[in-house]
């Protein structure tokens, strides 16, 4: 004659087991990690320090200062160094400005 089941001999769901629920998790830290990567850029952009030399090749005048800032424009987000030369009149106000945007992918340069 067969003898009924009892709770401790049933067979659990495996996210009840320790391991489990250890696997589940490398699980989802793996493919977290691997959509990381995946989106991450590879490496090749154009440095701030470039972005300076190309809008300087392309001013008007020789500035005296210089400022450089990354950003973003477009859906979806495209990055760019926004380079401003200025030159610093006797009180300390800029005089003449030029501002370049240089597309840090393909270093286009664009005048605004």
């Amino acid at each position: 004659m067969a003898t009924p089941s009892t709770d401790t001999e049933r067979s659990r769901d495996p996210r009840d087991r320790p391991l489990g629920r250890l696997a589940l998790i490398v699980a989802v830290l793996a493919v977290a990690f691997l959509g990381a990567r995946a989106c991450q850029s590879s490496g090749d952009d154009l440095s701030s320090e470039r972005a300076v030399e190309l809008a300087r090749a392309a001013a008007t005048f020789t500035p005296d200062r210089t400022q450089v800032r990354l950003v973003n424009r477009g859906i979806p987000p495209r990055a760019f160094w926004a380079v401003s030369l200025y030159d610093v009149g006797p009180n300390g106000a800029p005089t003449k400005v030029e501002v370049y945007l240089v597309d840090r992918a393909t270093g286009t340069l664009t005048r605004t």
